[in-house]
Order: structure tokens, then sequence, then C-alpha cells
């Protein structure tokens, strides 16, 4: 019989703060039955925009949901811009 897992699919993106720093983009995918994560993955981004579109790109490939929220952090730059963001989406694995 099939069995059911819970599994959260955890993501972060953040600036790199230098002069033309990039957006560093890392997600994983944590099971419940497991204590290391059973996926994950890093890219760098120009913006902050093309790693929200990669990170539903994996969510879609990965998981049964279809988008993920990203949250800014209080973290900002000097213009007052959020530099840090965080989202998860918790889902069922059938195994």
């Amino acid at each position: 019989m099939a069995k059911k897992v819970n599994a959260m699919f955890e993501a972060e993106l953040i600036k790199n703060q230098e002069k033309g720093g990039a957006w560093l983009c890392e997600f994983s995918i944590v099971r419940d039955d497991q204590e290391a994560p059973s996926l994950t993955g890093r890219q760098a981004f120009s913006n902050a925009s093309a790693g929200k579109r990669w990170l539903k790109a994996m969510i879609l490939a990965n998981t049964p949901k279809k988008s993920i929220k990203m949250i800014a952090t209080d973290a900002k730059d000097l213009k007052d811009k959020p530099v840090h963001f965080n989202g998860a989406v918790a889902f069922k694995i059938i195994l």
C-alpha cells in the first residue's frame, strides 16, 4: 500500500551586495523520514525576478505544487531595497 510522507520545499534568494553582485538562489527538498535533503540546487542570477522564475520552474518540476511565495526579510541595502527572500511550501510525497 502507498505511504504518504510529508516534505518541505525551502528556498532562499540572497543578493551579493558588492558592486556588480548577483543574486544567489538556493532550494532544498527535505522529507520528514530523512535527515539530509533529498534534493538541492543553487543558481546565480542577475536579478531577483529571474531567480523567482527559476524557483517556480523547480517547484513545478519537483513537487505537486504550482508556486512558492517568497517573503522579504528585514535585510535591506543602502537604497532601502530588500536583499534577502525566504520561502517554503509543504507537500506530500506518495511512496
